[in-house]
């Protein structure tokens, strides 16, 4: 996996009343970044060879699998503060409230960044970053020309050795770089934490550290300790169980301002053709632990939307069902109230004032029964239709176990033998609506035949409603 390494340019002093993103046009900065590509596999002990370098623009830089940016610490106010816990939208609305007690000003010209939490340290402990807005925005624009996929924007001090943490590193604590007779000095002083100031240059005297800072000795910025340092930062950062695992400065607007990502410019998609790919590339993720949970949260977040899509998706089938179930029947029952002569509906109305559903269908069941054997038809709820089916239903629990059959004429009521069959009540019923037949439960080992299977299942399913 390719690394692209880039040191922003020193915010130019004279400049620093600037405004607005425009101010910078002029001032010549655009063309001062200074680039380092590096290639996995190619580190030794303590040294590490590039595979080419360079200084001018974002355009002109070559393709990587990702970028590392690292942003001068003076032009950065790294400062630890509490924070209380609120969303991102939230938070951005009282993150200048918070560092006004730090500064002379105020902070209406400056962008105001918080740092991700530090596992196992306070989540109100936060660190904020401070930097000039104007500044901001230009040094955000510049960015959108880099060929990578990933871009991080860190303070330079990050990628420094931590005096307090005694791991043996190839990067200094301190470092210095020359600018315009000055001494830019960055020194790192915790996780999330770090300085840098200005010194006036002796060329008599070299660069000398404050006393305060005891022996320690400044290291000028060199490709040659510089490149291993910000490898070892990723790699190091590559865990979300890390400190700096999330660190980025760059804003999530990032590369979505102007409507798509610059990577997928004409000009850039030819040079990133143009280049062969490393045979070692993996996507961003390639350092990070299979058991990493974070390396599963996008795939952890589509299986629940699937989950609950299919879910919801069933849900509402059987909704439809229900309610396509529901209506059948009212129209079932609509249909047959309005066949239904003046002398059935007296006979109904008789009994019960208030008829339900399933009285309505059976009183109509009479009434055709009644006009067919009027007719000479036969019918569906004869004695000898009725018996081939209860023959038909016996034939599956044995041959001798009905103990009593009783027909009136519109249905056959039958009894079994106690003991004789040895499914339950649903069992029996199931094993008739399988077989095609309507029965209903009576009483235990007694069940009623009904005719006309599938106008009594209207008939059942409304009289349960």
């Amino acid at each position: 996996m390719s690394l692209l390494i880039v040191r922003a340019p020193l915010k130019p002093l004279n400049g620093s009343t600037a405004s607005s993103a425009s101010d910078w046009q002029d001032l010549a900065c655009a063309e001062r970044f200074e680039w380092c590509l590096v290639e996995d596999g190619e580190f030794a002990e303590g040294a590490v060879v590039v595979t080419g370098t360079g200084t001018g623009t974002t355009d002109s830089m070559p393709y990587a699998d990702q970028a590392l940016v690292l942003m001068p610490t003076l032009d950065v106010r790294l400062i630890e503060a509490k924070v209380p816990l609120a969303n991102a939208k939230k938070l951005q609305q009282i993150l200048p409230n918070l560092v006004e007690e730090y500064l002379l000003g105020g902070a209406e010209a400056l962008a105001v960044q918080a740092f991700p939490p530090v596992p196992g340290k306070p989540a109100l402990q936060r660190t904020l970053a401070l930097i000039d807005r104007a500044w901001y925005a230009w040094l955000t624009k510049q960015l959108e020309g880099l060929l990578c996929p990933r871009v991080r924007l860190i303070p330079d001090c990050l990628v420094l050795d931590l005096v307090a943490s005694g791991d043996s590193s190839v990067a200094p604590s301190t470092s210095f770089m020359r600018d315009d007779g000055n001494v830019i000095l960055s020194r790192r002083t915790g996780e999330q934490l770090g300085v840098g100031w200005i010194e006036r240059e002796n060329l008599e005297q070299g660069v000398q550290l404050p006393s305060s800072l005891g022996p320690d000795h400044a290291v000028e910025i060199a490709w040659d300790w510089l490149a291993p340092s910000a490898q070892a930062f990723i790699k190091v950062n590559a865990s979300s169980k890390s400190a700096n695992f999330a660190l980025n400065l760059l804003p999530n607007s990032f590369r979505k301002q102007s409507g798509k990502s610059s990577l997928f410019n004409l000009a850039q998609i030819s040079g990133m053709l143009g280049r062969q790919a490393s045979a070692g590339a993996e996507g961003d993720a390639s350092a990070m632990s299979w058991a990493d949970p974070v390396l599963w949260r996008r795939p952890r977040q589509w299986l629940t939307i699937t989950l609950a899509t299919m879910i919801l998706g069933f849900g509402l089938h059987l909704t439809w069902l229900a309610i396509d179930d529901w209506r059948w029947t009212k129209r079932m029952e609509l249909l047959a109230a309005q066949s239904l002569t003046s002398a059935s509906v007296a006979d109904l109305t008789k009994s019960n004032p208030n008829p339900t559903a399933s009285a309505v269908l059976g009183a109509f069941i009479e009434q055709v029964t009644r006009e067919q054997r009027r007719q000479g038809a036969v019918t569906d709820a004869d004695f000898a239709s009725m018996a081939a089916k209860l023959q038909q239903l016996k034939a599956s629990f044995g041959a001798d176990v009905l103990q009593s059959i009783e027909y009136d004429g519109y249905g056959m009521n039958f009894e079994f033998k106690p003991g004789a069959v040895k499914q339950s009540s649903a069992q029996v019923l199931e094993q008739a609506r399988m077989l095609g037949l309507m029965v209903k439960s009576l009483e235990v080992n007694r069940y009623r035949l009904e005719p006309y299977a599938g106008l009594s299942d209207a008939v059942g399913s409304g009289g349960g409603s």
